[in-house]
């Protein structure tokens, strides 16, 4: 099978299975020969169900054959985060304590893909409880970056990103709460959108735990794909009201005011005293920010209001501090909530991670302290949405750097990574998303560029409430401008 089919969007693809151009069974059967080939190097595919694949494959052959609809992904193979329960398949979240979970019942964002006749062949691998930046894990072992081996493809959806870069699948569905959708995006080069906080159920993802019903704070699923209008297409399938809201809410996400690209008026926030960014990375916006320019896009570079990051990341590690505590010992998060004011005093003094004393603050807070912090975060983002009465998006990096070296040891607090040949904290990769984080704010990361040593640079697209099809909108003609999701070398 040709590139033109294994690159293929989602669109281009669906069109083709529509017209008879191609079978299910063929797309499906040239993706199973694609994994077999490079997901040995890769291992961005952990799991698999091919046979049950198959056989749905064949269905929907005969389905469309009688002129039967199953709905806008009728037939398209694609694969998902090992983190979303798909019965047929474990569901581990890269947890050795679930590496014989077998999920009776779909995730509410799954049974959503399976309704619209998507096939699901495979699982792609993540890091333990999706908690790391890096994909990596006993039960599956790492992932490695299509564009460079020795580099991580992202977390905590590096196998997805890593199974669109390599051509295993046109589709993905990630999750993100710290960058998990936005970063590997950026490092593989694809496109990613983190939602508009709630619009896109969680139920029936670990974390939380297996069987859990509510819907987590600041996490989000996501579309990851190779075109900003297949993030589109998948987001139509997946966006909707939880479980819990159905009987009485619909969803309704504004279309995009903008026709053209230089309708559009942009915001361009890419340097900050609190997370320098990588000189690599500058370059390649200074490229972009010249081609927006030169395409009638007025680009105003800057930040917010005046604001900057240390206005949000503080109160982002905090409320991250209270998700992430929920899986800790009571002993555990008292501990953490001793810590944090030593670790404040040492960080006068010392060079320490950025805001983890708030983060082991919020591990040990109360439900009346948890309160204040989310009002504070509710005041933050009532002042910051002033900034889309003069810009329709923002442009941010996804991180302050490329694609890291894999690095497993030692723990995350304590590691270290180099950015313009000085040593930074590994954790400062997570400071850049935290605002659209915090905010529950749309924010579509999109290929801009590669760098001088042939990396993938994305830019993050930041939008108000709501405004997904606008950020979306933004990275499909941008597309058109500087270019967008570019093969990897050797695939």
């Amino acid at each position: 099978m040709s590139n033109d089919w294994i690159y293929g969007s989602a669109r281009q693809l669906l069109q083709s299975l529509q017209k008879g151009e191609i079978s299910s069974r063929e797309l499906l059967e040239s993706s199973i020969a694609r994994i077999e080939r490079f997901n040995p190097e890769l291992n961005a595919v952990v799991a698999n169900d091919f046979a049950n694949a198959r056989q749905r494959a064949d269905d929907a052959d005969a389905a469309r054959a009688k002129g039967e609809s199953w709905g806008p992904l009728h037939g398209l193979p694609i694969t998902v985060k090992d983190t979303y329960e798909v019965p047929g398949m474990p569901c581990t979240a890269g947890a050795s304590s679930l590496r014989n979970h077998m999920p009776k019942k779909p995730a509410v964002a799954i049974k959503h893909l399976l309704d619209a006749g998507a096939i699901i062949i495979g699982k792609t691998n993540v890091p333990v409880f999706a908690s790391d930046l890096q994909s990596y894990n006993k039960v599956y072992g790492t992932t490695h970056n299509p564009w460079n081996k020795a580099l991580t493809p992202g977390g905590s959806s590096g196998g997805s990103a890593a199974s669109l870069a390599a051509g295993f699948s046109a589709l993905e569905l990630g999750s993100d709460i710290g960058g998990s959708i936005r970063i590997p995006a950026h490092f593989c080069g694809v496109y990613g959108h983190k939602v508009t906080h709630g619009i896109v159920s969680l139920r029936g993802h670990i974390p939380g735990p297996p069987g859990g019903l509510g819907e987590p704070d600041l996490a989000v699923a996501g579309p990851m794909a190779r075109t900003a209008e297949d993030l589109q297409l998948l987001l139509d399938v997946v966006a909707g009201p939880s479980p819990l809201m159905q009987p009485g809410w619909q969803l309704k996400l504004p279309a995009a005011k903008q026709k053209k690209i230089e309708d559009f008026r942009v915001l361009l926030w890419i340097d900050d005293p609190l997370c320098p960014i990588d000189q690599r990375m500058t370059a390649v916006y200074g490229q972009m920010k010249i081609a927006l320019e030169n395409a009638g896009v007025k680009v105003t570079l800057g930040s917010p209001l005046g604001l900057g990051l240390a206005d949000f990341y503080p109160t982002y590690m905090n409320l991250m501090g209270s998700i992430m505590g929920a899986s800790r010992k009571k002993v555990e998060r008292r501990l953490m909530g001793l810590a944090a004011p030593l670790l404040e005093k040492i960080g006068q003094h010392f060079d320490t991670p950025k805001g983890f004393e708030h983060f082991f603050t919020g591990a040990a807070q109360s439900h009346v302290d948890w309160l204040r912090a989310d009002e504070k975060r509710r005041r933050i983002r009532e002042k910051f949405l002033k900034v889309f009465d003069e810009f329709d998006v923002i442009l941010m990096p996804p991180a302050a750097t490329t694609a890291l070296p894999h690095q497993h040891q030692p723990e995350m607090p304590l590691r270290k990574i180099t950015i313009n040949g000085e040593k930074r904290h590994y954790a400062d990769m997570l400071i850049w998303i935290s605002p659209a984080t915090l905010m529950g704010l749309p924010a579509t990361s999109a290929p801009v560029g590669v760098t001088s040593d042939n990396l993938p640079v994305n830019v993050q697209v930041v939008g108000a409430p709501f405004q997904d099809k606008t950020t979306i909108k933004f990275a499909a003609l941008m597309a058109k401008v500087v270019g967008g999701f570019v093969v990897p070398p050797g695939y």
